[in-house]
């Protein structure tokens, strides 16, 4: 366990060193085989080894080296907390069907890019090798439809997510705010009916006073009905 762990934090470091020379590249630095004689120290902040790792991940995988760091540690993850990688050779198999696909498309989509004055490929030479096979055959579009079809089949191979699981997931949340939204439709429905409803009580209400504006007297004040029915009599003779 305890060389498993000292593993994965060496994947770890060297996830880290390998993102910072990516970060930190630059073309006019002095690379071994790449861009030597010059006696000057490299701005790189990995140093020498951190250039020429930069260099090289550039010069074959174009923009997709920043794949490099995320699978180092993948890898360190699973050798930290001693995890063993289920289908290893099926994985393996699929971020390398992973990383030819993502250069591919860069070099399909934006050919050579500038970098601080120098031209370079997109997706490195591995991607225009791709890229080159696959127009010959296929012209640029059919070519883009299968590297986005191999892109989807290489994250099912190199990990376990699924796009079956997320669709359904996805799903079930638009259900609920579905749902959500026509319960609260309804229930505004429902209370603007009952605001209409005591809207026309208060009307017919009010329709019933007299029309002077004077309220039947109401309480002891009422005269009684025996000596109102009197009265009508003595007004009628």
């Amino acid at each position: 366990r305890r060389f498993s762990e000292f593993v994965g934090v060496a994947l770890f470091a060297l996830a880290l060193l390998w993102l910072v020379a990516l970060a930190s590249y630059s073309p006019s630095d002095p690379v071994w085989f790449f861009n030597t004689g010059a006696d000057v120290q490299p701005s790189n902040f990995a140093g020498r080894i951190g250039a020429f790792l930069a260099e090289l991940a550039f010069q074959l995988l174009g923009y997709a080296a920043y794949l490099i760091p995320l699978a180092l540690s993948v890898v360190g993850w699973h050798y930290f907390w001693c995890r063993t990688l289920d289908a290893a050779y099926t994985k393996v198999f699929g971020a390398a069907l992973m990383f030819g696909c993502v250069s591919s498309f860069l070099s399909l989509t934006f050919g050579s890019v500038s970098l601080a004055g120098k031209e370079f490929r997109a997706g490195g030479y591995i991607g225009a090798a791709l890229a080159s096979l696959l127009a010959e055959y296929l012209n640029r579009t059919g070519s883009l439809i299968l590297i986005l079809t191999l892109l989807f089949l290489a994250v099912i191979l190199a990990t376990q997510f699924s796009f079956g699981r997320l669709f359904a997931a996805f799903g079930d949340i638009m259900r609920d705010q579905i749902a959500g939204a026509i319960g609260a439709f309804r229930s505004w429905r429902e209370e603007r009916r009952r605001d209409r409803q005591r809207q026309e009580v208060i009307k017919k209400h009010l329709d019933r006073q007299p029309k002077d504006g004077r309220a039947k007297p109401v309480g002891p004040d009422a005269p009684a009905p025996e000596l109102a029915s009197t009265r009508a009599r003595s007004a009628a003779a």
